[in-house]
């Protein structure tokens, strides 16, 4: 029989226009010779499937949809929530509870990951090199020149659990901090401040495929911005190059560290991580675990450069969490 599948979209922060997409991608390329897809969509407002009746309400006891009289459950969920409640540990300490498996980590990976001052520390102690960084919270006193001191100028600053690069500033001068940080503040109670590395800017997406973790090809990043920021990664304002213009030995570093990464964090379906390469030194910057997946997005370009069409990227995505 095939499975029901929840695509589980939407949530509570400013990247769910991107999920929006990501779902559709889903819905447009899933095999329905295996798989039953729904749309959920979850907002402040409600939890609802996407029908050709309509919207109708999802059942928050035990997460199911009643179409035509039949309580349809779900045998897992493509969660492809990007921000919160779907990329933070929380829907997936619900699904937990409720015993339905999600093509993410778990609660813990989900939590850990979507800190970013948190995954750098865990990335630190098994060796990978980071940027140096400093948090700080919205209730915290902090002087600009102490923080100067210690990330150097240019830096970003950058809501410390949040994606899309939405509340992101490059500061390039001094008296540009306080309104960085004060547009990170507006996004996230604690936000990041971290040195500017100067360097290639890739980005290598990793999967299971064929019950092993693979690295997908790397896309090097080329901006017309100051930074990968918004604008620059959905509106067109970026150069994605795949396969990333490298020497072979640091790509295949690249792609070994990914590796090494899913398999640390204890991910699971599909993550991407983010680099800066400067010289022969490979810095991790960012750890996506609910990466962006519209047809446009980096993850399914990255696939079809490895002989990977959409419909089995899916199909890799489900089989390989439940």
């Amino acid at each position: 029989m095939k499975k029901k599948i929840a695509v589980v979209c939407g949530g509570y922060s400013g990247e769910s226009v991107v999920s929006m997409r990501s779902a559709q991608m889903i819905m447009n390329n899933i095999d329905r010779n295996q798989y039953d897809p729904i749309k959920i969509v979850i907002t402040h407002a409600s939890w609802h499937a996407e029908t050709e009746q309509g919207d109708i309400p999802v059942n928050k006891g035990n997460f199911s949809v009643t179409i035509h009289g039949t309580e349809i459950k779900f045998d897992g969920v493509f969660m492809i929530i990007h921000g919160t409640p779907g990329e933070n540990g929380i829907l997936q300490g619900y699904f937990e509870l409720l015993g339905i498996p999600t093509t993410t980590g778990d609660t813990l990976n989900m939590a850990l990951t979507f800190n970013k001052k948190m995954t750098t520390r865990v990335l630190g102690t098994y060796g990978f090199h980071v940027a140096k960084s400093l948090t700080l919270k919205r209730t915290d006193s902090y002087s600009a020149q102490q923080i100067i001191e210690h990330v150097g100028l240019p830096c970003f600053v950058k809501p410390n659990c949040g994606g899309s690069s939405i509340g992101t500033s490059r500061v390039n001068a001094a008296e540009d901090l306080h309104k960085a940080i004060d547009t990170a503040l507006q996004v996230d109670s604690q936000i990041i401040i971290e040195e500017f590395i100067q360097g290639t800017e890739v980005t290598c997406g990793v999967i299971k495929w064929q019950g092993n973790v693979m690295a997908l090809p790397i896309t090097e990043i080329v901006s017309q911005k100051e930074f990968f920021d918004f604008e620059a990664k959905y509106q067109g304002q970026s150069e994605e190059i795949t396969p990333a213009r490298l020497d072979k030995q640091i790509y295949e570093r690249v792609q070994a560290n990914s590796e090494a990464i899913y398999t640390a964090l204890e991910c699971r379906g599909m993550i991407r991580v983010d680099y800066i390469i400067r010289g022969q030194d490979i810095f991790v910057i960012e750890v996506n675990t609910t990466p962006g997946f519209s047809e446009a997005s980096i993850i399914p370009q990255q696939a079809g450069v490895q002989g990977i069409s959409k419909t089995e990227l899916i199909t890799a995505v489900i089989s390989s969490s439940f």
